[in-house]
């Protein structure tokens, strides 16, 4: 009887251990993140679904979602959504489109090619690396809400 009430003790102390150990282990490794930059212009009707998207997608997987929404002459319902959304908590912050950039963008003959688009993303990532808003350590996902080839990097 004793030998058995110690074998049941010494499961329950096992088992105990483990728990704290794999808590441990989990608290070591750094949570993987992804950091999405929307691009968001006077014409965005959808964009309180896509952010409300991309925050379920972070709470279901447990991924922390960092969303930056540029303004590129976002209309100010548009802005008072991701302000309503920043407030509940998520981390979600807005930054200006560079005027010099808006040129280059404005213009849209039938000559522009996709890689000057992609010179246009590249530049706009840096920038915003330069001046903080991006992390070295975050995967960052560029998301142009007018392209709609653009829609399929979101995870959803």
């Amino acid at each position: 009887m004793l030998k058995l009430l110690l074998l049941v003790l010494g499961c329950y102390i096992a088992a105990a251990l483990s728990v704290h150990l794999a808590y441990w282990i989990r608290q070591g490794r750094k949570r993987a993140s992804r950091h999405y930059v929307l691009i968001a212009d006077e014409d965005q009707h959808n964009i309180e679904w896509y952010m409300r998207s991309l925050l379920t997608f972070s709470r279901q997987t447990g991924k922390e979602v960092k969303v930056t929404v540029v303004d590129y002459g976002a209309t100010p319902e548009t802005l008072a959504i991701v302000d309503r959304m920043a407030r509940k908590g998520h981390i979600v912050t807005v930054h200006e489109y560079p005027e010099q950039m808006r040129r280059s963008r404005t213009v849209d003959d039938a000559g522009e090619a996709a890689s000057s688009r992609e010179s246009d993303a590249n530049q706009l990532m840096w920038l915003l690396q330069s001046e903080g808003v991006l992390k070295d350590a975050n995967q960052a996902v560029l998301i142009d809400l007018q392209n709609p080839s653009d829609l399929s990097k979101m995870p959803f």
